[in-house]
């Protein structure tokens, strides 16, 4: 009951969360929701030496992520959430009877999700540095879409296709289709 109570507190927190923190929490519930189904089965033991008492730890990470300026807090609430997400694949291999990889699957996702936040802790960086030249900067973190992305990738390779062009010689910008023979 207690494995349970542990699991629904994780995923109440979850609805009341932010950005960042909302797939920390999320990462933390899918790892007690897991635990839970898997020490709910006969024969097989809690491998963690801190074993439920990870969950208020993270939590607390979590709480003093809040605190923190966003470029310091961004990368606790990343690795709260990769360790968390890592622990619930290798439960979820370990309840599928794949024990000896679960390990190491939990790993590669931790290390997934992780390798995924890059791209927000880069922004925050980055933000960071523009506050220290200037006060008045507001920073709003979005990911791409990929229509933006295709839109901005036309646009660098037009661009460098006019610089190609404009550094050639004149008589190389002949149109050769327009040359007889």
């Amino acid at each position: 009951m207690k494995k349970l109570a542990a699991a629904a507190l994780s995923l109440a927190a979850v609805s009341m969360a932010q950005a960042g923190e909302q797939d920390a929490l999320l990462g933390i519930a899918a790892d007690a929701a897991t635990t839970g189904a898997a020490l709910a089965i006969p024969g097989i033991a809690e491998s963690n030496p801190l074993g439920w008492a990870t969950i208020p730890i993270r939590l607390a990470i979590i709480q003093h992520a809040k605190t923190l300026p966003r470029e310091e807090g961004q990368p606790l609430m990343d690795a709260t959430s990769a360790t968390g997400w890592g622990a619930a694949a290798n439960n979820l291999l370990v309840l599928a009877g794949a024990s000896p990889v679960a390990p190491i699957i939990g790993v590669v996702v931790g290390y997934a999700i992780w390798k995924s936040g890059a791209p927000e802790r880069e922004f925050w960086q980055m933000c960071a540095v523009h506050r220290k030249m200037d006060s008045r900067t507001k920073c709003e973190f979005r990911p791409w879409k990929a229509d933006e992305v295709a839109r901005v990738a036309q646009e660098e390779q037009q661009w460098r296709d006019l610089s190609a062009a404009a550094s050639l010689p004149v008589a190389a910008r002949v149109d050769v289709s327009q040359v007889s023979r």
